[in-house]
């Protein structure tokens, strides 16, 4: 039986203290997130999948179920 670890990339660092207020950086897309994550590597290791969480600019938390399809099949 396997042990190995699965490696997850959190997607708050594109958001906690970004804003688009003076002298703040900007929110990173979720599309940028993902394409960053899916790109990582370090000694041969990829994240397995990403942590992700219903939050405004990336999700709309009253998003419609055909929404969270559409952001769910970007994820896969």
């Amino acid at each position: 039986m396997s042990t190995a670890l699965k490696l997850h990339n959190a997607m708050w660092p594109g958001l906690v203290g970004k804003g688009d207020g003076e002298g703040q950086e900007p929110p990173i897309s979720l599309d940028r997130m993902l394409e960053l994550t899916a790109a990582a590597s370090v000694n041969g290791q990829k994240f397995d999948g990403i942590d992700y969480f219903l939050f405004h600019p990336h999700t709309d938390p009253d998003a419609s179920d055909d929404e969270l399809r559409r952001i769910a099949d970007k994820i896969a």
